[in-house]
């Protein structure tokens, strides 16, 4: 038969038959899944990771003198510091340290300051309590003996062979006589025990008391005399300290004036109280 005869019924109707299969059959096949894609990286990750790596990179550059910014992002990476710990410095300038108002690069300095500062308080003290001042001697207040006042203060007579004062008082003087004005405070001229205190007005030293020392090794009392009737501040046996109040300025005993009479004894004898406190002031 020729292959361009026509069809006939019951061949067409196979053909349509085979076609319709072939449909059924290709809807009835499983449909391909769609191709899954590669798992992406995790780009956060690995950004963060960069970061780290260039920063412990500048870090090791910085170490060893290198450039301390990085190229990351295209900005420098800079880190500053709070402005409470700016620490501003020049090169040649030296450090010091300021304290209580002054400036001490030395122990030297240091002292001499103190001791500056030590004499303007005491200047302050003796204008509060009126004292009358004198250019007659300079007292360190931070040495452990100083002399019976802060600052120095008028001398009205020195120690050894005198005219007697008034008729009445002694032609061999065993002390000094400090004028600083009636009622002025007495302090101790050095640390040590009291060894007697004498209340009552008996002529002579009058109200006085007795300061037991050991300085250098030797035993040194320290008397004052004429004192202010009832102004002893101590007792027999006390102990005191260098400059502690013992008692105040009077006229009391053989005294022509306010003032105070100190005596220095080393040893049992009476020596030059201004000459001995010069030389350990």
């Amino acid at each position: 038969m020729s292959s361009n005869a026509p069809l006939t019924r019951r061949a067409l109707r196979e053909q349509r038959e085979r076609e319709e299969a072939e449909r059924k059959a290709l809807a009835r096949r499983p449909r391909e899944s769609p191709r899954t894609p590669r798992s992406l990286p995790n780009w956060k990750g690995v950004a963060a990771f960069s970061f780290a790596a260039l920063l412990a990179a500048a870090t090791s550059l910085s170490a060893i003198g290198g450039p301390t910014t990085s190229s990351f992002a295209e900005a420098p990476v800079t880190t500053e510091l709070p402005a409470s710990q700016e620490l501003l410095t020049a090169a040649g300038t030296e450090l010091s340290v300021t304290r209580d108002e002054f400036r001490a690069t030395t122990p030297e300095e240091l002292a001499a300051a103190r001791a500056a500062e030590a004499a303007r308080v005491a200047a302050a003290k003796a204008a509060a309590f009126g004292i009358r001042t004198a250019s007659t001697y300079t007292n360190n207040t931070l040495s452990e003996i100083q002399w019976p006042f802060p600052v120095g203060v008028p001398i009205s007579d020195g120690f050894g062979p005198r005219s007697s004062p008034g008729g009445i008082g002694s032609t061999n003087h065993k002390g000094v006589d400090f004028t600083p004005g009636q009622g002025t405070p007495i302090g101790a001229i050095a640390s040590g025990v009291v060894s007697k205190v004498v209340r009552s007005d008996g002529g002579g030293l009058g109200v006085y008391v007795v300061v037991d020392h050991v300085i250098d090794g030797e035993e040194v009392s320290s008397w004052y005399g004429h004192m202010l009737t009832g102004s002893p501040t101590v007792s027999e046996g006390q102990a005191v300290v260098v400059g502690q109040q013992l008692g105040s300025v009077g006229n009391t005993g053989t005294s022509t004036g306010a003032h105070l009479h100190l005596e220095i004894h080393v040893g049992g004898s009476p020596v030059d109280p201004f000459a001995w406190l010069q030389a350990h002031n």
